[in-house]
């Protein structure tokens, strides 16, 4: 039988003794065991062993658990049966792939293995001691408490891969064609078909990227699209990177089926600089056209102001620039560009920048700047006249002739400016071309044309007077606030001889004016007028007359203010008899109104009305009402005490109609109230009460009070069909037996409508409506829903049975002459439904319009993925679709709440590390769900500082060294810096901080963190620079100017020069960089002896050269070789020219004679402007009695601009 064949009875085994091949049954009791406790039934027995082992990834197929094959499989079950087949125990493999069945007794047993419990994710690989077809094992034996091993499955997973490309489609055939680069360091993420990531990849060198050992299952791809590169083409993935998913089966590979195609974007530029080669500055507005290798114009741009131009966003190709040099410009030197302003061709890949173009200009001189400074009479000024470049440099100065003429000859191209200093004693009178400060307007020069029109005119100066005659009305003798002028005081000026220079009149301000002063001494006399005298003050005496007073050229004399106090008695209150007129249109009247005190010089009132077209008022009082409404009048006095009185004023219209009646009606009916629209119908043998054929109509006011119907006229459409007749009070229809209808409308006296109305005339048989019907009294509907108002006139036989619909709010709801409505937008109205036969009987219908409910139709997410940290706070930003849904609540519904909460406003909390979704849904019941990945990661901790080993770099040329920095604190998330030089040309640094010295100057390093703070340190860099003097000439001279030596520098560095002059000698003694020919190089540390006469001195060496205005320092080391002197200096100013002897220029030597120290000495100097011709007096000696050595050595010049 199998060993699985015996039957369990009852709660006993069946065991037994074979006998010549029977089997005995002998009955035992037994325990059984679970699975899960891993036990085993013990049995009495003379020894205990165990049986272990453990299932595993056999990777080699060799049965055999190697070291590197640690992955065990779990959840295996497996069954110790003994030799009868009795279940002794059963194990379940752990983490590690191991089962064990301890403390077995001594006997015989086979294992079995449940099949059904084997992983699907895993293929049995190889077996030892089990059958992987049943499961079942060999026999074995216990015996002396033995171990036994050897009974496992080996596994092979049942995985897949991925292994494809990002690259760079260039003919965007979706294919990775031959040539086509793979783009590197492109991040790749993996994801389940639940959207749990699963693996991260990011591509190589080549582009390519891989996913190994990936479960079978359904997945999609993200992939983060560097900034510089847009989507081309893909089986897979979409311009948003992501792809749709895609299933990966047991052992297959998906190779360059997720390749991704990528182009780079339009992000190439180039860039360059238009200069003037005179000034070395930038030019402007200068034209730069970019082409295509075959000429075609794709752009053209203009500098800026210092020059530079650029384009920008450009794509892959070959192209090249073109400068449009100026007409008054001329081709000087460029780099990258030929006389014709032509570039070379530039190779741009879409992400490469070239911007080492540049192009030197110099303005044409030819042109002549002429003009000439006079006076009013056409005679000449004699004045130094200066022409200025417009930032303020002076470029020549030249004095008039005298006829006053100036000409500026031979200026170049550009914008100038003109200043001619006004001499003391003139002053400005007219111009062409100048300011009244002297200054011309700017010039723009094209270094061909001649500008010769300028003209500056002077007059010779005069002083002024400008003072005010005030009434002072606190008799303090100084004008204050509300202490106004006094027009037309006589005001005269008089010498100091008393003769009457002028005489003018104050202004309506009280200001009087001699604005053309000749300097001298003067007295001024004010005659006050009537009703006013003077006051003495400080300027005038209570004569009126001032004293004596200086009057300068060009000086302004504000002080001479004279006090004026009124003789007459101003008003001090106003009364009125009444603050309010109630009246009636063209109704007149008089305010009463009295100036206090009765005695009042001036009691002249103003009467303003704050609307005039309500009621007027003339210059008395007198006033007449104009029209309905409500206004005030200000009552004002005019002697200038500014008391001011307000009337209330209300007019109103006692002939405006308030209503319109129909009265004395058949049998004495109540009044009819007559509205614009409404209808009176009676039959042809209509008859009012007092039984006369006619139709009597009245007008009302808002009293109540009929109006007289003279004023009124009325129109009648029919006139046929009735008669019209005035009463006094009320209007008379009369009708005969015709029957038909008309429109009456009637005007007012001013030709205004105030009612339009229909008689409708009937015959005898007509019945007249007495009521209506309504199927509904309210419409309760939607905006844009129609419907139709059901209503039915009684009696069912009435002659006229048409309604006429009228809505409060047509805005709301309209509708037709046959009851059709339409809803038009949300809100309550009513609309009236009335009799249109004469009898107005009238029903009303209530009707509220709701907008319509509006279900959604898609949530838009701000984004699908919330990438957090514990302890961070957001909200989800969902938006339902359409704008207009009725209900745009949501609901928020995290799958794990351990891991994010959610508010029912959608503001969520991380909780701790782990991925999760949020489920968005609409709550309108169109049950619309869009979710949100989740991934949460512990805090990230931000740098708060860095810290510098050094803030300071100085270092020689080819010198390198590292950036030693430390980010705080500690534990600092991301610790990476980036290191950025502020100038490659002088130092590079790397992105470990490592730096090396290109070239002399100063510039920065920036050291920046990377996670985000955004913190930064600076380190300031000194390379000690190469000599900025490039192939000077050079003049070496003996002391009395004999030349010893021109030529170039650099030619003959190693030589050594001897001078032997008429009076002493000077030799150089040993070779170096300083020869009499100046050999100055970077860093220079040769050196040179000069030895020169007993009581002479020896020039050893000048140079010349033009450099830019920077600042250098020039260094030596002079140490005393015996009894020598020395002096050194640097001289800013004019070429020496080769003869010109020493002794011209000692007097402007700095330092010194004086014995060397054999220091390190430092001479700074600044050359002024962007191009300075200097020389250099750089060394000499000096003997006493004896000959005199002195040993140079260390000798540079280093531009040091941007270091000190």
């Amino acid at each position: 039988m199998s060993k699985k064949g015996m039957k369990k009875w009852g709660i006993g085994a069946i065991t037994g003794v074979l006998v010549l091949g029977s089997l005995t049954p002998i009955i035992q009791p037994y325990t059984t065991v679970s699975a899960a406790e891993n036990t085993i039934k013990q049995l009495k027995a003379s020894g205990e062993g165990s049986i272990s082992d453990v299932m595993f990834e056999d990777l080699n197929g060799n049965a055999v658990q190697d070291s590197n094959e640690t992955t065990g499989v779990a959840g295996i079950k497996v069954e110790l049966y003994s030799d009868q087949g009795i279940l002794i125990g059963t194990a379940t493999t752990g983490t590690d792939g191991r089962y064990t069945f301890s403390n077995v007794p001594d006997g015989t047993y086979y294992l079995h293995v449940d099949m059904s419990t084997l992983p699907s994710d895993e293929k049995l690989y190889t077996t030892k001691g089990i059958n992987g077809s049943d499961g079942n094992s060999s026999y074995f034996t216990i015996s002396g408490g033995n171990t036994i091993t050897g009974y496992h499955f080996g596994f092979y997973p049942e995985q897949g891969a991925i292994q494809s490309f990002v690259y760079n489609d260039a003919n965007g055939n979706g294919q990775k064609d031959s040539g086509e680069a793979g783009i590197s360091g492109v991040h790749v993420a993996l994801y389940s078909e639940v959207g749990a990531k699963v693996a991260d990849a990011t591509t190589d060198s080549t582009g390519a990227y891989s996913f190994n050992a990936i479960k079978p299952g359904r997945y999609y791809a993200k992939a983060d699209i560097p900034a510089n590169y847009k989507y081309q083409s893909s089986t897979y993935f979409g311009s948003d990177g992501a792809t749709n998913y895609f299933t990966v089966a047991s052992e297959q590979t998906l190779r360059n089926e997720l390749n991704l195609g990528l182009v780079a974007k339009n992000n190439s530029a180039i860039s360059g600089l238009v200069t003037d080669a005179t000034t070395s500055t930038g030019i402007a507005n200068i034209r730069v056209e970019l082409h295509d290798v075959q000429g075609n114009l794709i752009t053209t741009v203009q500098t800026d102001s210092s020059g530079r131009y650029g384009f920008e966003g450009l794509a892959a190709g070959n192209y090249y620039t073109k400068v449009i040099i100026p007409s008054n410009y001329n081709f000087v030197s460029s780099n990258g560009y030929g006389s014709d302003g032509n570039s070379n061709y530039i190779s741009l890949t879409g992400s490469n920048t070239a911007s080492s173009y540049s192009i030197s200009l110099r303005k044409q001189a030819n042109t002549t700047i002429s003009g000439v400074i006079n006076t009013p009479s056409g005679q000449g000024v004699s004045e130094n006249v200066s022409l200025y470049n417009v930032d303020g440099t002076l470029v020549k100065t030249v004095t008039t002739s005298t006829q006053g003429n100036f000409s500026f000859t031979g200026i170049a191209a550009g914008n100038y400016y003109v200043k001619a200093t006004i001499p003391e004693g003139y002053t400005f009178d007219s111009s062409q071309g100048f300011g009244s400060d002297g200054n011309s307007y700017y010039l723009q020069a094209d270094g061909t044309t001649n500008i010769s029109n300028l003209r500056l005119t002077l007059a010779q100066k005069t002083g002024q007077i400008r003072s005010t005659v005030f009434n002072d009305l606190n008799k303090n003798g100084t004008q204050e606030v509300g202490e106004s002028g006094v027009a037309g005081v006589s005001v005269t000026l008089y010498s100091n001889t008393g003769a009457v220079i002028e005489t003018t009149t104050t202004d309506a301000n009280g200001l009087y004016k001699f604005e053309t002063v000749t300097p001298g001494t003067y007295y001024v006399r004010v005659t006050p007028p009537t009703g006013y005298k003077n006051l003495a003050n400080t300027a005038f005496g209570s004569d009126g007359v001032s004293g004596y007073i200086s009057v300068a050229a060009q000086q302004t004399r504000t002080d001479m203010n004279a006090a004026l106090i009124s003789t007459a008695i101003v008003a001090t209150d106003l009364t009125l008899n009444t603050t309010d007129i109630n009246t009636t249109v063209n109704a007149t009247g008089k305010i009463d109104a009295t100036v206090q005190p009765t005695d009042t010089t001036n009691k002249t009132l103003s009467y303003t009305p704050a609307d005039s077209s309500i009621i007027s008022v003339d210059a008395n009082g007198n006033w007449t009402a104009k029209k309905a409404g409500t206004t005030t009048i200000a009552v004002k006095t005019t002697d200038g005490s500014n008391i001011t009185k307000t009337v209330n004023v209300t007019v109103t219209d006692p002939n405006a109609v308030s209503s319109m009646k129909w009265i004395y009606q058949n049998g004495w009916a109540p009044d009819t109230n007559i509205a614009n629209g409404d209808n009176i119908t009676v039959s042809n043998t209509y008859k009012d009460g007092y039984g006369n054929d006619q139709i009597d109509v009245a007008m009302y006011n808002s009293a109540g009070t009929q109006l007289d119907q003279d004023q009124f006229t009325y129109t009648l459409s029919n006139p046929s069909l009735l008669s019209v007749r005035k009463a006094t009070w009320l209007t008379v229809f009369g009708h005969t037996e015709q029957t038909g209808s008309t429109l009456v409308t009637v005007k007012d006296a001013k030709g205004n409508t105030v009612r339009t109305f229909t008689i409708n005339i009937t015959g005898p048989a007509n019945i007249p409506a007495t009521g209506i019907d309504l199927t509904t009294a309210n419409i309760n509907t939607t905006v844009g829903k129609t419907g139709t108002i059901a209503a039915t006139v009684q009696p069912a036989n009435a002659t006229n049975k048409t309604l006429s619909y009228t809505p409060a709010d047509s805005s709301i709801i309209s509708v037709d002459a046959n009851g059709n409505w339409t809803a038009k937008k949300a809100g309550t109205t009513t609309v009236q439904v009335k009799t249109t036969d004469g009898t107005n009987i009238t029903k009303t219908v209530n009707v509220t319009v709701t907008d319509p409910v509006v279900l959604a139709t898609d949530i838009n997410l701000a984004t699908t993925n919330i990438n957090t940290t514990v302890g961070t706070t957001g909200a989800i930003s969902a938006t339902v679709q359409p704008s207009n849904t009725t209900n745009k609540t949501l609901t928020y519904t995290p799958t794990d709440s351990s891991i994010i909460s959610v508010d029912a406003n959608g503001n969520w909390t991380a909780k701790k590390a782990g991925t999760t979704t949020i489920a968005v849904k609409t709550t309108d019941g169109s049950n619309i769900t869009k979710t949100v990945n989740v991934t949460v990661t512990d805090p990230v901790i931000l740098a708060t500082d860095i810290t510098l080993a050094a803030t300071n770099i100085t270092a020689d040329v080819n010198d390198t060294g590292k950036v030693d920095a430390t980010v705080l604190p500690t534990n600092a998330t991301n610790k990476k810096l980036t290191y950025t030089s502020n100038d490659t040309n002088i130092i590079t640094v790397d992105a470990n901080g490592n730096w090396v010295a290109k070239k002399g100057g100063g510039t920065t390093i920036t050291v920046t963190t990377t996670d985000g703070s955004n913190i930064s340190k600076t380190i300031t860099v000194r390379v000690n620079g190469e000599n900025m003097i490039v192939n000077p000439e050079f003049n070496g001279l003996g002391q009395w100017g004999e030349t010893a030596y021109t030529g170039a520098i650099g030619t003959q560095a190693d030589n050594l020069y001897n001078y032997s002059g008429a009076v002493g000698t000077w030799t150089t003694v040993s070779k170096g960089i300083l020869g009499p020919q100046m050999d100055i190089k970077p860093n220079g540390n040769g050196s040179v002896d000069m030895k020169s006469g007993a009581n002479h001195a020896g020039l050893l060496a000048q140079t010349v050269a033009t450099i830019p205005g920077h600042q250098y320092s020039f260094k030596y080391v002079a140490t005393d070789g015996g009894h020598g002197y020395y002096n050194a200096t640097v001289i800013s100013g004019s070429q020496i020219s080769t003869g010109q002897t020493l002794a011209a220029d000692r007097g402007t030597l700095t330092g010194g004679w004086k014995q060397p120290t054999g220091t390190l000495t430092t001479l700074n100097f600044t050359a002024t402007t962007t191009s300075t011709t200097v020389y250099f007096v750089e060394l000499g000696g000096y003997g006493l009695l004896t000959s005199g050595i002195v040993n140079f050595s260390n000798i540079s010049l280093v531009d040091v601009t941007g270091i000190n």
